[in-house]
């Protein structure tokens, strides 16, 4: 039988042969009549346009599934997820840095299986349409592989009413489709167990876990996932945007870590972004941890600029992979440009059942020159013509036809897409009309229930039902406007320039707006409640805060309002949110002259500004707010936040830490606690019996039976000047107010800031055991960590008591956001870390490198030339070069980097430089460069506010002094003499760090038997490793002056495999170098490494723990 196309040449050309012969091929052939009289078939057989029944629908226009003219992005988008699945079989283990070889190919370099692609285009250029075909064409392929494991995939969209969305709304909307998909009943793969065993194992967002608290409360929708056993923890803490972006990379890695393909995340039209959101975005494209992942950013490139903030994002995270070689070219950009006049023929000629393209080729013509090859303005043409009956389904014919000419085409066609849809629009009912303008106000989907309640609101509008909204929207998803989304069941928007239409549609009908944002306002206020509803609060506050004074709630109630989702934007980290909902509420107070009339809110308003304005970094508006309070709050409790940030805001200001002290203190004398300006040793020991006789002479333990308060003290302002009192090294002030905080707790008890005031003091002891009482205000409880092992307990305690802390405190620090003792507590851990003589190698070394990304994407130099100059550090101890006490390789060149700083930043350099290269010097006997060393450091005071780097320099300062004391140069006695004394008052106070030490000069200063070997006991009792090989090598030189070969011999070959444990690769390959005997020296159980290990490779051996190591060393020696 013919096709429909045959058919219809056959109704209206001859059934004759072209020379007017009887077709002797057809049978059913009559001379003289058209057409044939052979049985027929159904009718669906030749109008293939729909299977409905109904003839009406039978004409409407359907546009087909496949995507045109976009091949090329396709295989591109193909490829990139083909290659994360082959880079999954790379490295096994991460050593730390792994650069690739000099003739790799850098385009094969893979980023851990992560990869990124920027996806721009104009708006309906197909860019979601090219994702949603390519995640398809995956999972056929998945499919055809025939292996278990599925493509998983999660997207999300940002709305083009920004300034009604909540903080991370795209975000939010890919998490939620996500832990619907990982969370489903019924559908248990071993995939799914796998993410829920690491959940369940994860020390962030494990249960009961604050991170899962963290994640909880800004993404409700995950709660089906992280709280799958129903153990709701609703316990308090302080969420910062810091901790948010730690927990979600956290819940990403738990994912990603299950699945055998990598997960496909979609973020699409970014252009409508918020602050946050970059942020996080930042975040997690540059986090080297997370892979097996590719995340799809789409974007309007033609409303993106240069400075966009999603520029900015895209910038700061291809200069974060570029730095970074494992990193490179895990980026790729694509931008999207209009279809080409083939492709949109073959668009059309498919649209319309024409089988050869040409016949389409005038309609083509016309319709790309009006969209240029915008395949969704060239849909919303077609449409537009079909409605004018320009195009239209000949019934008779059963095809598409079209009677005017190109010229006249082209008259039919708006040059406004918005324009055509809004022609769709005003022939849709009114019903319809109703519905979707209300919809196009509201920019996240909601369900029938709510949306009709949005649609019940007066002004001649029927009253709509459940039932009445659900079959409306059925009929606008019939008529193209709304989709169904699989993911949540909720209808949206087609695209976005539908909702651009239906809003533009809204202000021309005349509607009164006002009393529909009033009404949307109240109805979505009424409705936030439960979890994953607070979006109807954002929504409600920007429409109450759109509407003029006379149509306004009461000012009072909005300012409240205003406040009230500040803090919700607050706790999401969305600062920028919270920030401008507060100051709406202080507008709207001051515009109805109810300014400190209702005191405690204009109060509440006022305090959530400052710390809002502080975090921001706009000190300047802070300060304004800051004195506002100053000025008109009517006690000084009221005044106590207004104070702490006055005296923040100076830091910022002069950055001189002594000079704030003094401020802080003149503060605190306004509250009574009398500190002078000068604080002599009477007044000292005054204060500490008056503390002493507040505990009524008793331990300092009854200090943690105090109750604890809520509300924010006094010890708010005594803690911050505290810290700065620490930061300028005035210890008679850490003691004083720590005094003065013990009085006043006793006398009115204690809130959250009381704990770190204790932590500088002798009584850090009750400070760690105050934490659990403290336990969710997560920035206090680091401080406490941090100052107690940083600064106080590695005096007194064994240096490796404090490893642990001092990273528990980076770990806290990190997640509250407060990026310089982030930073500071890491450098401490290395501090310590050196200190300690703790095994060398890849271990620390993968953390510095670490620690040196993060520092350069956060651009904090100083702490970066620190991690730098400790990596090469280690570096020089354990692989081959010519000048090992020199800090000039891969990880830092001295020459360059010092040339290149101010002169306040080069003092300090020089002088952490400087110490770590006399340590090398002295390991490697290096007498000329320990004289130039000690040249620069004898000018630096013999101080330091971090104790174990002091510790550092004064222990090889006065090693290198007596050495070249012993060798006739007595330029450094005294200073040597000066470290002496340091480390010997230390040991009289029983630290069991200094003695180690201090026996140790002793022995160099005066040589003989008993004073190494004493020496060399202490070494071993303290396990400090790299000593004892110190102390072994200078007693064995000692030996052979005395002529004892044989006893020097043994204690040089203990040294070198000291040496060795310590994995000072280098030093013992130089060691067997000199001394020949060494190559062949063993040692019972040692552990076993070849001479090569120290030219330069690094070694992936399996590291143990800390204890561990030392405990097996220490058995060995014995």
């Amino acid at each position: 039988a013919p096709k429909p196309k045959q058919l219809t040449q056959q109704l209206y050309n001859s059934d004759m042969s072209a020379d007017g012969a009887k077709d002797e091929t057809d049978e059913h052939f009559i001379a003289g009549c058209h057409g044939t009289i052979a049985p027929q078939k159904d009718e669906a057989y030749y109008d293939d346009r729909s299977d409905a029944s109904d003839d009406m629908e039978k004409g409407q226009l359907k546009f087909p599934k496949s995507i045109y003219g976009r091949e090329k992005e396709l295989d591109q988008l193909l490829r990139v997820y083909s290659n994360i699945i082959d880079s999954k079989s790379g490295p096994a283990e991460d050593n730390g840095y792994s650069p690739p070889s000099a003739n790799s190919d850098a385009q094969d370099v893979a980023y851990g299986g992560a990869r990124v692609i920027w996806l721009g285009g104009y708006s309906g250029i197909g860019k979601t349409a090219l994702v949603n075909e390519f995640i398809r064409q995956a999972q056929r392929t998945c499919a055809s592989s025939n292996e278990p494991a599925s493509i998983v995939h999660a997207s999300g969209k940002y709305s083009q009413r920004i300034e009604s969305s909540a903080p991370f709304s795209a975000i939010a909307d890919m998490l939620d489709t996500l832990a619907s998909h990982l969370s489903k009943e019924g559908e248990k793969t071993s995939e799914k167990e796998a993410v829920w065993k690491n959940i369940d194992e994860s020390d962030l967002i494990g249960p009961r876990k604050e991170g899962n608290n963290i994640l909880r409360s800004t993404f409700p929708a995950l709660s089906k996932l992280l709280d799958k056993d129903g153990n709701d923890s609703s316990s308090p803490v302080n969420t910062s945007l810091n901790a948010i972006k730690e927990c979600t990379l956290e819940f990403f890695s738990c994912i990603c870590s299950a699945f055998s393909r990598p997960l496909i995340i979609f973020i699409d039209d970014l252009q409508w972004g918020d602050a946050a959101s970059f942020d996080m975005l930042g975040f997690l494209l540059s986090n080297k941890g997370l892979t097996n992942v590719m995340f799809i950013c789409s974007f309007r490139s033609n409303e993106v600029d240069d400075d966009h903030p999603f520029t900015k994002t895209m910038e700061s995270v291809q200069k974060s992979r570029e730095d970074d070689v494992n990193v490179k070219n895990s980026i790729e950009s694509m931008d999207l440009f209009s279809l080409s006049p083939e492709a949109v023929t073959e668009f059309i000629a498919d649209s319309v059942k024409k089988e050869d393209s040409g016949e389409v080729s005038e309609l083509a013509e016309a319709i790309y020159i009006k969209t240029m090859g915008n395949i969704f303005f060239v849909m919303q043409a077609l449409e537009e013509l079909v409605r004018k009956n320009i195009l239209f389904y000949d019934i008779m014919c059963f095809e598409w036809r079209w009677v005017v000419s190109k010229v006249e085409l082209a008259n039919y066609m708006s040059d406004d897409v918005v324009e055509t849809i809004k022609g769709k629009i005003r022939e849709l009912p009114c019903a319809i009309q109703h519905m979707l303008v209300v919809m196009a106000h509201i920019p996240n989907p909601v369900d029938v229930a709510l949306l009709a309640q949005l649609m019940n609101y007066g002004g001649g509008y029927t009253h709509y039902d459940k039932a009445e909204v659900g079959g409306l929207l059925k009929q606008s998803s019939d008529e193209g406007m709304l989709l169904l989304s699989g993911s949540t069941n909720l209808y949206v928007f087609a695209h976005d320039r539908i909702r651009q239409a239906l809003l533009e549609f809204g202000k021309e009908r005349d509607e009164d707006q006002d009393r529909l944002a009033q009404h949307i306002s109240q109805v979505l206020l009424n409705s936030a409640k439960g979890p994953g509803m607070d979006w109807c609060l954002f929504v409600a506050v920007d429409f109450a805060n759109s509407l003029p004074p006379e149509k306004a709630m009461n000012s009072v109630n909005l300012s409240k309002l205003n406040l009230r989702v500040s803090k919700i934007a607050s706790e999401m980290g969305s600062m920028e949110k919270a920030n401008e909902l507060l100051r709406k509420g202080l507008e709207c107070l001051n515009t109805s002259k109810s300014l400190w009339e209702d005191y405690a809110l204009t109060l509440e308003l006022y305090n959530a500004i400052i710390e809002s304005e502080f975090n921001l970094g706009s000190y300047g508006e802070s300060r304004s707010s800051i004195d506002q309070v100053l000025k008109y709050a009517e006690t000084l409790d009221d005044k106590i936040l207004a104070h702490v940030h006055q005296l923040s805001c100076r830091e910022k200001e002069i950055s001189d830490h002594a000079q704030v002290a003094v401020d802080g203190c003149k503060i605190l004398n306004l509250y009574g606690l009398g500190i002078p300006d000068t604080l002599t040793k009477v007044y000292i020991i005054k204060e500490e019996a008056k503390s002493k006789m507040a505990l009524k002479y008793g331990s300092y333990s009854k200090l943690t039976k105090l109750k604890m308060n809520d509300d924010r003290g006094i010890f708010c302002i005594i803690y911050q000047v505290i810290r700065y009192a620490l930061f300028s090294g005035n210890k008679n002030l850490q003691k004083v107010l720590c005094w003065k905080a013990i009085q006043i707790a006793i006398k009115h008890g204690v809130d959250a800031h009381f704990p770190p005031t204790l932590s500088a003091q002798e009584v850090g002891n009750v400070a760690l055991a105050l934490r659990d009482e403290i336990r969710h205000d997560i920035d206090n409880r680091a401080m406490i960590q941090f100052i107690v092992s940083g600064h106080v307990s590695c005096l007194l305690q064994p240096f490796r008591s404090s490893l642990g802390p001092m990273l528990e405190a980076h770990k806290d620090f990190k997640l509250v956001g407060n990026t310089e003792l982030c930073f500071a507590s890491m450098m401490f851990h290395f501090y310590i870390y050196f200190a300690a003589g703790q095994e060398l190698g890849p271990l620390i070394e993968s953390r510095l490198v670490l620690s040196e990304g993060e520092a350069r994407r956060v651009d904090r130099p100083s702490f970066l030339i620190q991690f730098q100059i400790a990596r090469q550090f280690a570096l020089n101890l354990r692989t081959r070069n010519d000048s090992p006490s020199e800090l000039c390789g891969p990880a830092f060149c001295e020459g360059e980097e010092l040339c290149a700083m101010n002169d306040k930043a080069r003092k300090m350099a020089l002088r952490d430089s400087s110490s770590y290269r006399l340590q090398l010097a002295f390991i490697f006997n290096n007498e000329s460069a320990m004289t130039s060393l000690l040249e620069i450091l004898k000018d630096y005071p013999l101080y330091d506010i971090v104790p174990s780097r002091l510790h550092n320099r004064l222990c090889f300062t006065g090693l290198a002094a007596f050495t070249l004391y012993n060798e006739g140069n007595e330029s450094f006695m005294k200073l040597g003499l000066q470290c002496l004394r340091y480390f010997k008052k230390l040991k009289e106070q029983g630290s069991v760090n200094a003695k180690p030490v201090y026996l140790f000069m002793k022995a160099l200063k005066r040589s003989n038997r008993q004073a190494f070997s004493s020496a060399i006991d202490a070494c071993a009792e303290a396990t400090f490793i790299h000593l004892e090989a110190m102390a072994r090598e200078q007693f064995a030189l000692f030996l052979y002056k005395e002529n004892d070969t044989k006893a020097g011999n043994d204690y040089l070959t203990s040294a070198f495999w000291l040496y060795r444990d310590w994995r000072a690769d280098f030093k013992a390959l130089r060691m067997s170098e000199e001394y020949e005997f060494l190559k062949t020296s063993k040692r019972k159980n040692a552990k076993s490494i070849s001479a090569s290990s120290a030219t330069g490779s690094v070694s992936t051996g399996k590291h143990f723990a800390y204890n561990s190591v030392f405990k097996s060393k220490r058995q060995v020696r014995r």
